[in-house]
């Protein structure tokens, strides 16, 4: 289980140049804190275990229904357990050269803070070094960043004349690289001082080609979308991604903080390049896809304890084009490990599998319960019972995020469940059906 001391304040606010979340005194309420979230915990898991009693008693009334109800329910209590088993990478003391790589489009108001965090971090000096990759930035990221190569002349900096991609960036740094280790910083993310030292210890598995940082978000406080996003990312990191890193199998390495072996990278780097999709070169989703052409041959691990920040979305409109780029290269890069990931450990397999279906399955099924039962059978009963159960699991969540983090925005758990309920699952059809569309959509 991980260490509350760990999880509790894990995020270094003042290296990113921002302000530090809400929080209760946490010395005096702990421990009421902690008694409430097992509380909420053990309501949410009775009531959801009553409910899905239900749908084996009346199974046969609405077989398919029910099915998926009972098959979502234990892949979301299968991966709390996994997560409880997971063990951050040992500190193996060891110190490999590291580079830096720091891809930027239009971050002019970010990445100098990013690179200024960057080179705060305690590591040897003499073993880690900075590269900046510009993609063809029209605003004033180029002039920020030689701002930056002033005060630190070692700064390597590679500027594209037009915009290329985030790949054709990730590439170019790849190959202007010294390191045996390649992290990957967004052009606004925010590394801890600790970050890189804790992720490289997780190479000192010859099997491991990658490693996942853990990201929180830097602009938490701003609103109710930022707060909410806060929630999620740690749930998604802390349980998701936890779970799978017990079979090695971690699905995404975040652009906001990961770590690659180079020699792992450079066998790969001409495929993935060049990688096309339904005839069209593959043109976002790259941190995605890259994890995926690693999982193949290698490990791919999450380490909770290298943390870094990374400013999300303020706005609905830009997260939802966001939340649907992202479930295109989602949809795109599961397709393409569905060909191999059979070959990994059953319990992964099929938790992968089931995570295949679940979001392509969602929007019919609501559909159903929300509509066709109420109008043509008159039945209310069943969509009421499946947006309980939908909420209460959500509650879970919220919980679970409140007893490591025991901050105010647990309760934006919710607030998460409901906007996917409301907006985010009906993404996935336009998403499926849209991918041959390549076109950034967050800009």
């Amino acid at each position: 289980m991980l260490s509350t001391e760990k999880a509790v304040s894990i995020v270094d606010y003042d290296a990113a140049g921002l302000s530090p979340p809400m929080s209760w005194n946490l010395d005096f309420k702990r421990p009421l804190i902690f008694i409430a979230a097992v509380g909420l915990i053990v309501f949410a898991m009775v009531t959801v275990f009553g409910l899905r009693l239900s749908n084996f008693t009346y199974y046969w009334y609405s077989p398919y229904a029910n099915l998926y109800s009972i098959a979502i329910a234990g892949f979301i209590f299968s991966r709390f357990l996994f997560s409880l088993l997971y063990r951050t990478p040992y500190d193996a003391h060891i110190t490999p050269k590291v580079s830096i790589i720091i891809t930027a489009f239009n971050e002019e108001e970010a990445i100098y803070r990013t690179v200024k965090a960057c080179y705060d971090i305690d590591y040897p000096a003499d073993l880690f070094e900075v590269i900046v990759v510009d993609d063809g930035s029209s605003d004033g990221t180029v002039a920020e960043t030689r701002r930056a190569q002033k005060r630190w002349p070692e700064l390597k900096l590679e500027i594209f004349a037009h915009n290329k991609g985030k790949r054709e960036a990730m590439a170019a740094g790849a190959y202007i690289s010294d390191g045996e280790i390649l992290v990957y910083v967004d052009s606004d993310s925010f590394v801890k001082r600790d970050g890189v030292r804790k992720i490289v210890q997780g190479f000192a598995d010859p099997r491991v080609a990658a490693v996942a940082g853990h990201t929180e978000v830097a602009n938490v406080a701003e609103n109710s979308l930022t707060r909410m996003q806060q929630a999620r990312y740690y749930v998604a990191f802390r349980v998701m991604k936890a779970a799978e890193s017990i079979f090695g199998t971690v699905t995404c390495c975040p652009g906001c903080f990961s770590a690659y072996r180079r020699s792992c990278v450079m066998e790969v780097l001409p495929v993935w390049l060049n990688q096309h999709f339904l005839g069209i070169q593959a043109t976002f989703g790259d941190d995605r896809s890259l994890t995926n052409y690693l999982l193949r041959k290698y490990r791919v691990i999450y380490a909770a304890d290298a943390v870094a920040t990374t400013i999300v979305p303020e706005h609905h409109k830009q997260f939802l084009k966001q939340q649907l780029r992202w479930k295109k290269s989602w949809f795109r890069e599961t397709l393409i490990a569905a060909t191999f990931m059979w070959k990994k450990h059953p319990f992964a397999a099929i938790a992968f599998y089931a995570q295949l279906l679940f979001p392509i399955i969602a929007p019919l099924l609501i559909l159903r319960l929300c509509l066709w039962l109420p109008i043509m059978e008159t039945d209310l009963i069943s969509p009421l019972l499946y947006l309980m159960g939908t909420v209460i699991i959500g509650l879970m969540f919220s919980a679970y995020y409140l007893f490591w983090k025991a901050d105010r925005y647990w309760i934006y758990g919710l607030y998460f469940t409901v906007y996917y309920l409301m907006f985010l699952v009906w993404q996935m059809p336009y998403a499926i059906a849209t991918q041959r569309d390549n076109r950034w959509g967050t800009r």
